[in-house]
C-alpha cells in the first residue's frame, strides 16, 4: 500500500467518527472560541485556504487537549457577485471558466449545466468544500453551519445595517469608486479577478491651453511645472475633443471612455495627429509656449493621454526626447544634496541603464528624496509674469517642496488650469466577469463611514487590546484603519442579505462579514422562522436590552428559548482567536474591528487576531495564469491529509509564505509513516521493569522537550514545535534505545502516549489510529502532555547530554575533515575549572563585561558551540568530565564506530601532546584528536 492510500484510508476511516466528536455546548471549562475568515464558494478550497485552516485547527486541538471548551465553527459565503459572474460566464459559454471547471477541478462537463443557476453553483462548492473540510480532520461543530443566503442571517445583517445607520456609520453620498461598466454597480476586492481591491487615487490635473482648446495633463508632481518643456502625445492613439462644461478639452478616447464615468463628458469628435502637433499650449504659469510632440513613451490609457515632458526632473523623459532626436531643455527646479547636477541625467548614470523597468526604483528614489528632502529654485519669479512675481517670491522659491507643492496647487485653483480626476493607481484590475474597472462617481451610493474620525481613532486605540501574531502585522494594520475611507457598501445585482430599507439592493461582501461571527454562537438554537427575529430579538440576545417577558409575548417564542440563546451568546462571545490570510489586512480585519466596537463597544473585540502568510506553489503565487492553482482536495487525494496538514505547518514559520513542495510533503509522509511502524513495533517489545541512568535520562530529556513543545504551541510556533515532535523525538528514541536494549516498561509507554498526544494536532487521523490501538478513547479528547508527567534528574541528564554533545562535535568534525576515525584522543579539564565557565555565561546572559584574562575570553568565544540545556545545567550542578567519559566508554565507542579512546587532563605532566593539542581544552570543551 502507497503512502497515501494508507493515510487517505485513515482519513477516510476516523473523519466519520469526528463529523459530531467536536460539537460542544457551554460548560464549567474555560471556553474557547476559533474562528476563520468563512470561505467564498465560487470555487473549491485551495492549498492557500488549507493553510488557514490548518493552523486554527491545530491551535484549536491544542487548546482542546490543554483542557479548554473549545467552539470552531465554520460557514460559508454565498454573497455578491464573483458566483453571479461565473454563472453568466458559463452561461454565456466562457472557454476559460468551462476549462478551469473541468480540467482543474474536475467538475463533470454535464454537471456545468445546472450552473447556469448561480445559488446551484454556490451549494455546489459549499457542499465540496465542507466534505474536504472532513478529509482533512477539521475539528469543526457542525451543526453550527450556516451560510450568508440563510433568511434568519438576514435578518441578523439587517438588524446590524439598522444599528450602524442609527449611529450615523452608514450614510448615503457621491464619491469616488470602483466600478464594473458591464454589471453596472460598484466593486470590492471579492467581485475582481485575483480578489484585488481598487486602491482610488485623486490625480491632479494642469489645465494647458491655446485660444480653442484645454489639454489637461494628469501629475502626481505639478511642482514641476515650472520645468515643463513640451506635451507629449502619443503618435498611434486616437485624440478626440470634449466638452466639459463651457471649455473643450483634448483627450484619447481611451481616456474619454474612463472619465465619462467620474465627470461629465460630451463627446465633439475626433481631432487629427497632424493637427494635434502644429498646436502650441501655454505653462499656465510661465505663459512660455510649448510644442506638443509625438512620443511612443505616453500610454493612451492612463490619465488624459497626454503627459507633460520635464527632461531636467523625469530619466524617462529625458531619455524619451534623446531617443526622439530632440536635445532636451533642462530646467532645475528643485534641489537636494543628493543630486549635484541635473537630477534626471544623474539618475540615468548611476542606474547604468536606460530600461524603463530597471530605472524604476531608481525613479521611485528620485520622487521621495525631491518630495521629502528637496527646495524649490530660489529664482523661479524669472519664469512667471509680473502680477505673479510676488506670490512665487513669498510662497514657493526656496521653500521645501511639500509646502510649496500645495502652494503651487492654490495658485493652479485661482487661475482657473487645475481639476482632479481618479484613477486606479493598483489597476489595470478586472472585474469576475471580464470588463476592466474604471473609477465612478456614485451618486447616492450607500457607503460605511470608515473615515468617521471618532470611529477610526477608537478603532486604532482598540488595537492595543488586541494580541496580534506575529506582531510585525500590527502596523501594517494601524496603516490600513488609519487610511480607510468611505467604502460603498450595496450593490443592486447577486446574492446576500438585501438592505433593511431598500430591498432592491444587497449588502456586499465585505460588509455582511464583518460581526457574523456572533451567528456561530446561535445558528443551532435560532427558531427557523425568520420572522421572529426582529430587532428586539437580537436588542435582547446579542445587548442585554429589553424586557424578555415583554419580547417573548410580542415575538410568540418561550421565554426560556430567549434566555437560553442569550445564555449561549454571552458564553462563547467575544472571540478568542481570529485567523485570516494576510490579504484580509487591507479590508476584512479592519471592518471586523471597526464593526465590533460600532455595534458592541469594546466589550467583544477579538481576544486575538492570527495572521498567516501565504502559500506558493512552484515559487508563484497561485494564479491561474502561471497555471499553477492547487485544489486541497487533490493535494489531499495526492499525499494524504495527514502529510499535507503538516506540509503546510513545519515549512516556514507563521509569518512567512511557505512554497508548497511535494518533496518536502513527501519527506513528511515517510516520516510519519516511519513513527507509526516505530510505535507499533515497539508497543509490543520487550521491556524491563528496572529503572537505570538511562531510562531517567530518557524521562528527563522528555520533561524539557515536552515543555518546550508546550511554549512554542502557546505561542504558535508550529513549525518549531513539529519539528521536535516528528524528527527529534524519534532519533531520541533511537538513542535511548542505544543506551538501553531493554527499556523500562513504565517510561517507554509513556514516552509513546505522550508522543501520539502530541501528534494529535497537527496529524489527527494517524494518531487516532495509534491510540485506538492502546485504547478506546479518542487522543482528540484526551489531555496534551504535561512535563512533570516525566522524572526530572538534572544531575543525570547533564552527564548524558555532554555525551550527547562529544558525539555530534565528533561527528561535526568528522564531516569537516572529511575523514573516519580510528581512535579518538579527549583532553579534558578538571573539576575545580568548571567555576570559569559558569562566570562566563552568567556575564554573557547578563551583558556584563569580563574580567581581563585570555582564558576567559577563550571561553567566551567558543560558547556558542555548548548546547543551552547544558549550559543551563551547569549553572546548577557540577560535572567531571572525565569520569563521565570514561563512565560511557563502551557506548562512545559503539556509537562513534572506533576501535580506540583515551582520555586524559589537560593538566597532566605524564599525559603526551598529540598534535599539539593537549594544552588548549576548555571547561566543557575538551580538545579532541581524531586519528
Amino acid at each position: 500500500m502507497s503512502n497515501e492510500q494508507f493515510f487517505n484510508k485513515l482519513a477516510e476511516k476516523w473523519s466519520k467518527d469526528f463529523c459530531n466528536l467536536f460539537n460542544v455546548d457551554p460548560n464549567e471549562k474555560p471556553k474557547f472560541f476559533i474562528t476563520v475568515a468563512f470561505p467564498y464558494t465560487n470555487s473549491p478550497f485551495h492549498i492557500g485556504h488549507g493553510r488557514t485552516y490548518v493552523t486554527a485547527d491545530i491551535y484549536a486541538r491544542y487548546m482542546r487537549m490543554k483542557g479548554h471548551n473549545v467552539l470552531f465553527p465554520l460557514a460559508f459565503q454565498f454573497t455578491g457577485t464573483p458566483i453571479l459572474s461565473m454563472s453568466e460566464a458559463i452561461k454565456r459559454g466562457d472557454k476559460d471558466i468551462i476549462s478551469e471547471f473541468i480540467d482543474i477541478y474536475g467538475i463533470p462537463r454535464e454537471k456545468l449545466e445546472e450552473f447556469t443557476d448561480p445559488l446551484k453553483l454556490a451549494e455546489y462548492f459549499k457542499n465540496e468544500m465542507e466534505n474536504t473540510a472532513k478529509k482533512l480532520g477539521l475539528s469543526i461543530d457542525w451543526r453550527r453551519e450556516f451560510t450568508t443566503v440563510d433568511k434568519r442571517f438576514e435578518k441578523f445583517i439587517q438588524w446590524q445595517f439598522r444599528k450602524l445607520k442609527d449611529k450615523g456609520y452608514v450614510s448615503q453620498s457621491t464619491e469616488a469608486v470602483g466600478f464594473c461598466p458591464n454589471d453596472n454597480f460598484p466593486v470590492g476586492m471579492h467581485d475582481t479577478k485575483g480578489d484585488i481591491e481598487p486602491e482610488i487615487v485623486k490625480q491632479n490635473v494642469i489645465l494647458f491651453e491655446n485660444n480653442d482648446y484645454l489639454f489637461p495633463v494628469v501629475t502626481p508632481r505639478p511642482e514641476t511645472i515650472f520645468g515643463a518643456t513640451a506635451l507629449m502625445i502619443n503618435p498611434k492613439a486616437t485624440y478626440i475633443i470634449v466638452k466639459k462644461d463651457s471649455k473643450k478639452w483634448i483627450l484619447t478616447d481611451k481616456a474619454f471612455s474612463k472619465l465619462s464615468y467620474q465627470m461629465n463628458l460630451e463627446k465633439i469628435g475626433e481631432i487629427k495627429l497632424e493637427d494635434l502637433l502644429k498646436i502650441k499650449v501655454i505653462n499656465p504659469l510661465t505663459g512660455e509656449k510649448l510644442d506638443i510632440i509625438p512620443n511612443k513613451i505616453v500610454e493612451p490609457d492612463v490619465g488624459t493621454g497626454i503627459v507633460m515632458a520635464v527632461p531636467s526632473h523625469e530619466p524617462l523623459h529625458y531619455l524619451a526626447l534623446i531617443e526622439s532626436g530632440i536635445k532636451p531643455e533642462l530646467k532645475r527646479i528643485i534641489y537636494t544634496s543628493e543630486y549635484e547636477d541635473i537630477p534626471s541625467v544623474e539618475v540615468v548614470s548611476i542606474a547604468g541603464t536606460k530600461t524603463p523597468a530597471e530605472l524604476k526604483d531608481y525613479i521611485e528614489s528620485l520622487y521621495k528624496i525631491e518630495y521629502y528632502k528637496g527646495y524649490m529654485a530660489n529664482d523661479l519669479e524669472n519664469l512667471v509674469p509680473d502680477f505673479m512675481k510676488q506670490y512665487i517670491k513669498d510662497e514657493i522659491n526656496g521653500k521645501p517642496v511639500k509646502d510649496a507643492r500645495e502652494k503651487i496647487i492654490e495658485l493652479l485653483k485661482k487661475l482657473g488650469h487645475y481639476d482632479n480626476i481618479y484613477e486606479i493607481s493598483n489597476g489595470p484590475i478586472y472585474c469576475r466577469c471580464g470588463t476592466e474597472i474604471v473609477v465612478k462617481m456614485m451618486q447616492n451610493q450607500l457607503f460605511i463611514n470608515y473615515d468617521d474620525p471618532n470611529w477610526k481613532s477608537l478603532t486604532l486605540k482598540s488595537l492595543d487590546k488586541i494580541k496580534i501574531i506575529p506582531e510585525d502585522e500590527r502596523k501594517d494594520l494601524e496603516k490600513v484603519i488609519f487610511s480607510l475611507n468611505k467604502r460603498a457598501c450595496s450593490r443592486s445585482r447577486g446574492l446576500g442579505a438585501r438592505l433593511p430599507w431598500d430591498n432592491s439592493q444587497i449588502v456586499d461582501s465585505l460588509s455582511d462579514s464583518t460581526i457574523y461571527t456572533v451567528f456561530y454562537t446561535i445558528a443551532h438554537k435560532l427558531p427557523q422562522d425568520p420572522e421572529k427575529l426582529q430587532d428586539v430579538f437580537w436588542n435582547y440576545v446579542l445587548l442585554g436590552e429589553g424586557d424578555v417577558n415583554k419580547i417573548s409575548e410580542e415575538l410568540q417564542l418561550d421565554k426560556k428559548i430567549l434566555e437560553d440563546i442569550k445564555s449561549e451568546f454571552e458564553y462563547w462571545y467575544p472571540v478568542d482567536s481570529r485567523h485570516s490570510g494576510r490579504d484580509l489586512i487591507r479590508n476584512h480585519l479592519p471592518f471586523y474591528l471597526y464593526n465590533h466596537l460600532a455595534i458592541f463597544g469594546e466589550k467583544y473585540l477579538p481576544r486575538s487576531i492570527i495572521i498567516n502568510g501565504f502559500v506558493r506553489v512552484g515559487g508563484k503565487k497561485m494564479s491561474k495564469s502561471f497555471g499553477n492553482v492547487y485544489p486541497l482536495f487533490k493535494a489531499i487525494n495526492e499525499f494524504g491529509a495527514d502529510p499535507i496538514r503538516l506540509a503546510l505547518t513545519v515549512s516556514s514559520e507563521i509569518s512567512e509564505d511557505t512554497d508548497f513542495s511535494s518533496y518536502i510533503t513527501n519527506s513528511i509522509s515517510n516520516q510519519l509513516k516511519r513513527i507509526y511502524d516505530t510505535i507499533m513495533f515497539f508497543s509490543k517489545m520487550e521491556v524491563s521493569n528496572d529503572i537505570k541512568d538511562e531510562d531517567i535520562w530518557f524521562s528527563s530529556i522528555l520533561h524539557y522537550k515536552i515543555k518546550e513543545i508546550s511554549s512554542l504551541m502557546d505561542n504558535l510556533e508550529f513549525r518549531k514545535a513539529y519539528n521536535i515532535i516528528l524528527y527529534e523525538f524519534y532519533e531520541l528514541l533511537k538513542e535511548y534505545l542505544e543506551f538501553r536494549k531493554n527499556p523500562n516498561k513504565d517510561i517507554l509507554n509513556k514516552f509513546i502516549d505522550s508522543w501520539i498526544k502530541l501528534l494529535s494536532p497537527g496529524a489527527p487521523f494517524i494518531s487516532e489510529e495509534l491510540w485506538h490501538s492502546r485504547y478506546s478513547t479518542f487522543v482528540s479528547k484526551e489531555s496534551f502532555p504535561n512535563a512533570s508527567d516525566f522524572q526530572l534528574d538534572k544531575k543525570i541528564l547533564m552527564s548524558m547530554e555532554y555525551i550527547r554533545y562529544l558525539i555530534d562535535y565528533i561527528n561535526k568534525m568528522e564531516s569537516i575533515l572529511n575523514k573516519k576515525s580510528e581512535k579518538i584522543i579527549f583532553y579534558v579539564t578538571r573539576p575545580e575549572k568548571i567555576g570559569y565557565i559558569r562566570d562566563v555565561i552568567n556575564a554573557v546572559r547578563a551583558h556584563k563585561e569580563l574580567p581581563e584574562s585570555d582564558y576567559l575570553i577563550r571561553i567566551r568565544n567558543n560558547l556558542q558551540q555548548i548546547p543551552d540545556l547544558i549550559k543551563d545545567l551547569i549553572l546548577e550542578y557540577d560535572l567531571d568530565e572525565f569520569n563521565t567519559i570514561v563512565g560511557n566508554v563502551n557506548f562512545l565507542l559503539n556509537k562513534l564506530n572506533v576501535d580506540e579512546i583515551r582520555v586524559y587532563y589537560s593538566d597532566d605532566p605524564e599525559a603526551p601532546d598529540i598534535k599539539g593539542k593537549k594544552g588548549i581544552a576548555l571547561p566543557l570543551m575538551p580538545s579532541i584528536v581524531i586519528i
